[in-house]
């Protein structure tokens, strides 16, 4: 399982308003408020009505600037579309006695303002407008302010990649659903710890993806055990085994050693990392002397349970292939962890958020539970300067991807666009192990294999679509 770090959320301290298509709501779109000069417009959003893009229009935010010009901007690229779509603008004045018109780039005439939502072509409006606002008309005397409003938007479809194999020297036969990478940082080369398909348990270190990969064997394992989750956490790796013991290796080390753990549970499976009060902890689900499976946090510095918590629910991912991650400084005082994806005991993959502030309770935190569906395997991969997870999974008839731009919070279904250069057919049953490159230009995709004999495939994903452009 492998670990998000650092992703702390940012604090806007300014005012934030949020307006949706035609009445206020929490959750939807966040508007700075720079009082720097005249704030002639209090708020600044835009809707649609397309289904494929409503969800997405309504939730970009915009950054007011009220400056001597201002401008009014946003940060996050508007979705992209192939086709014209209707707009509402919605906004908000200072005065309800002041005037506003809309000045389109397309050489139009401009469009005064009337009431507070008006409806606009996407090919007029996102080219880029300016707001003239005029006061106090019918005093002897006015003013008049102008804002400049740009729009970010995505120059080809965000989904697009361009897939090839590659030809590598020493690719991992990794067969079980449980096979994951770990990366040295922001340098080069990682290390893919596996199970074979004879059932050993063993490591392939890489500097290069695509170049050779040299494989060693794990030792310190008892016989006939193997990985069944891995995670790395305070410079340290840990390992649950098929015969349910917990075990320590130094960062991308091949010993590991047995931790002890108290007779009252066994450890099942890694959730993540958790800091209390300055205590090292892990998270993650044991089971109990009755036969049951609860939350536990083990104590790294004792070498103790410190808590058995809750029993997970039938949506919580106990299978693999999740993401975890730690954040600081939210509403309350400490550390949160975070899982997003990962399968269900009964193998489905599943695409919820959970949070736990102390590793014994757990709540879904994203807004829309997601439908499961049955998987033979699932990866995720993260990367940190897209701000993106990328979820592939195997199912019975071919490959699976979903995209999320929020940690996990939302997903969308990958577009065909998104498989240029795969036969989906081709990942059908077959266990899957996916990463980013260094420097987060590349998503590399291993299929391992279903029998002895067999040779694994390295898949390499070029992105071809996250270039925008602002007008």
């Amino acid at each position: 399982m492998r670990r998000i770090t650092p992703l702390a959320p940012v604090a806007l301290g300014l005012l934030a308003l949020t307006l949706g298509a035609t009445s206020c709501k929490k959750d939807k779109v966040e508007l700075e408020d720079i009082q720097i000069f005249d704030n002639e417009i209090k708020a600044f959003a835009l809707s649609t009505d397309d289904a494929a893009l409503k969800e997405a229009v309504s939730t970009i935010p915009f950054v007011i600037r009220n400056t001597a010009t201002g401008v009014i901007y946003n940060l996050q690229a508007l979705p992209y579309s192939s086709t014209d779509y209707n707009v509402h603008l919605r906004l908000m004045k200072a005065s309800d006695q002041s005037s506003v018109e809309v000045i389109l780039s397309n050489g139009k005439p401009p469009v005064k303002w009337t009431g507070e939502t008006q409806t606009f072509k996407s090919s007029d409006l996102l080219k880029g407008i300016q707001l003239r606002i005029t006061t106090g008309a019918g005093n002897g005397s006015s003013s008049s302010y102008t804002y400049k409003v740009t729009f970010k938007r995505y120059a080809q479809d965000p989904h697009a990649f361009a897939w090839s194999e590659a030809s590598v020297t020493g690719l991992p036969a990794f067969s079980t659903t449980f096979s994951q990478v770990e990366l040295r940082g922001k340098e080069a080369g990682g290390a893919l710890y596996y199970v074979t398909a004879d059932g050993k348990n063993a490591v392939s270190t890489f500097s290069d993806p695509t170049g050779t990969w040299t494989p060693s064997n794990l030792t310190g394992l008892n016989e006939g055990e193997h990985l069944t989750s891995l995670l790395t956490y305070g410079e340290k790796l840990y390992a649950t085994t098929s015969a349910e013991h917990l075990y320590e290796a130094s960062t991308f080390g091949t010993a590991f050693t047995a931790k002890a753990f108290p007779a009252t549970a066994t450890p099942h499976a890694l959730l993540g990392g958790l800091n209390l009060d300055g205590k090292p902890a892990l998270a993650l689900v044991g089971k109990t002397t009755s036969g049951a499976m609860n939350f536990v946090r083990y104590d790294l510095s004792s070498g103790q349970i410190a808590t058995i918590g809750e029993q997970p629910q039938a949506s919580f991912p106990t299978a693999g292939g999740a993401q975890s991650y730690e954040l600081s400084g939210s509403s309350y005082a400490g550390t949160a962890l975070y899982l997003a994806g990962g399968r269900t005991a009964d193998g489905k993959v599943n695409a919820n958020v959970w949070a736990t502030t102390n590793g014994t309770a757990w709540l879904r935190v994203n807004e829309k539970p997601l439908d499961a569906v049955a998987a033979v395997s699932q990866t995720q991969a993260y990367v940190p300067s897209q701000k993106r997870i990328y979820r592939f999974s195997s199912t019975a008839t071919g490959l699976e991807l979903s995209i999320s731009d929020d940690r996990g919070v939302t997903w969308q279904a990958a577009r065909e666009v998104a498989f240029t250069g795969l036969t989906r057919a081709d990942f059908a049953g077959y266990p899957l192990v996916a990463f980013p490159s260094s420097d987060g230009e590349t998503i590399y995709l291993l299929r391992g294999v279903k029998t002895a004999g067999e040779s694994a495939k390295l898949f390499v994903g070029k992105f071809g679509g996250l270039k925008t452009a602002t007008e």
